[in-house]
C-alpha cells in the first residue's frame, strides 16, 4: 500500500506516518499533533485528509490508542 502524496517537511504528515508505522498513538502524540492542527487557527485540506488518514487507521484497527 502507498502513502498518500505529502508536503515535504511536513510535522503533521510525519507525525501521522510514525503513528501509522507504529501502529500506537500516545497521549503525547495525540496533543501534539493538536497543537500543529491548531497552531494557524486553520485546518486546511492536507491537514484534513492527515487527520482523517490517521482517524480511518483507528477506526480500522491499524492504529491503537495507548496511554
Amino acid at each position: 500500500m502507498s502513502s498518500p502524496p505529502s508536503q515535504p517537511d511536513c510535522p503533521i504528515t510525519d507525525l501521522v506516518s510514525q503513528c501509522i508505522q507504529a501502529r500506537t498513538i500516545t497521549q503525547t502524540q495525540y496533543q501534539e499533533l493538536t497543537a500543529l492542527v491548531l497552531a494557524d487557527g486553520t485546518v486546511d485540506e492536507s491537514e484534513r485528509k492527515q487527520v482523517n488518514r490517521l482517524f480511518d487507521a483507528i477506526q480500522g484497527g491499524r492504529v491503537k490508542i495507548v496511554d
